[in-house]
């Protein structure tokens, strides 16, 4: 039963006035209260968030190498190498000398004496670590010779950065396109290929192939002699997986850049070396793959009129000093396609 408001005496309606008012109050305030609790735990919860933002955003730069953090801070632009008409040798000083066809560029032991264009070149001691860079443009490639004694091989449109000597741990270099590495072997200090992507290459002693070009969708290894670890650190604030996969002679590793996936298979690895002798071979690839590597070697572009069958594919060589019209003609015999090359624009066209 409620109290009937009409017939209750003047002070007792004061008095029951002054108690619902007093109750209204109170639940405000505790409204109030909640409200303000949940705003606190809310900015607790972003402040922790924030900090843990932080902390796995120092975790990750910490896991940068010196090398890649060289490489990070003195991005090339494709423009300004893969068009170029001669490889170059950028020193840690910045100065920058033309590499000559032909020239191997030989390191000696200490990393200060530089062979190159049958002249020598002296580089400054210093305390810490000198990284000099290899540009090679389309059309061209080059071969070094680094302190330690591993023998590199680089394709067209490519970038290698390296330290003069490797006085650490381990030996690290960084790769952007494709190289060839014949490492030598030295058990206490491994070998690691660093690449875009959180995509490494760590080795003892062997020969294999990395190409790792920015516009590919894939980044590859293949082994020809040795053992090598692949490793791939995925993308994301929050994920902290690593792939890694061990590989035995005759087999290749491909990295699915967008899928974030690593594929091993076992094949015939020997053509994916054939350009360090001078030809380029190739063997059941399609006709997409082979045109974006023949644009690279001869620094060409192709243009499709012609349909081509998704499952088709092809075999054959070329030799990478073979003039265009020879390669023309190699490609008319080997596909039945029709290849018309304009020397101005060097533009093959394919109808």
């Amino acid at each position: 039963m409620y109290p009937n408001f009409k017939i209750l005496p003047e002070k007792n309606k004061i008095d029951l006035k002054a108690r619902i008012a007093e109750s209204i109050a109170l639940e405000k305030q505790r409204a109030r209260r909640k409200r303000l609790r949940t705003i606190s735990w809310s900015a607790a919860a972003v402040l922790c968030l924030g900090l843990g933002i932080t902390i796995v955003l120092k975790q990750e730069q910490k896991e940068i190498s010196p090398i890649e953090q060289f490489a990070n801070s003195n991005k090339t632009s494709g423009s300004s190498f893969e068009k170029s008409n001669q490889v170059q040798l950028v020193l840690s000083d910045k100065e920058a000398v033309n590499v000559s066809d032909s020239t191997t560029i030989a390191y000696d032991a200490s990393g200060n004496k530089i062979s190159v264009n049958n002249k020598q070149i002296k580089q400054k001691n210093s305390l810490e670590p000198q990284y000099n860079t290899v540009l090679v443009p389309y059309g061209k490639r080059a071969q070094l010779s680094l302190a330690d004694g591993t023998q590199v091989w680089l394709n067209s449109g490519s970038k290698l950065i390296y330290p003069t000597t490797f006085d650490g741990s381990s030996r690290e270099v960084f790769l952007e396109g494709e190289g060839i590495f014949d490492v030598a072997h030295n058990a206490s200090k491994p070998f690691y290929v660093k690449a875009a992507n959180n995509y490494s290459v760590r080795v003892l002693g062997t020969l294999f192939n990395v190409s790792c070009y920015a516009k590919d969708a894939k980044v590859s290894t293949a082994l020809l002699r040795g053992k090598v670890q692949v490793s791939y650190a995925k993308k994301g604030l929050f994920s902290s997986d690593t792939l890694q996969t061990i590989l035995k002679p005759g087999t290749i590793a491909s990295l699915d850049k967008k899928r974030e996936t690593i594929k091993t298979t076992a094949q015939n690895v020997e053509p994916l070396f054939s350009w360090r002798k001078g030809y380029y071979e190739f063997s059941q690839e399609k006709l997409p793959l082979v045109l974006d590597k023949l644009t690279r070697y001869y620094n060409v572009d192709f243009v499709m009129n012609k349909k081509v069958s998704s499952g088709e594919t092809y075999s054959g060589a070329f030799k990478l000093n073979d003039d265009l019209d020879k390669v023309v003609k190699t490609l008319e015999a080997t596909t039945g396609f029709e290849f018309v090359y304009d020397a101005e624009t060097r533009k093959i066209t394919i109808n």
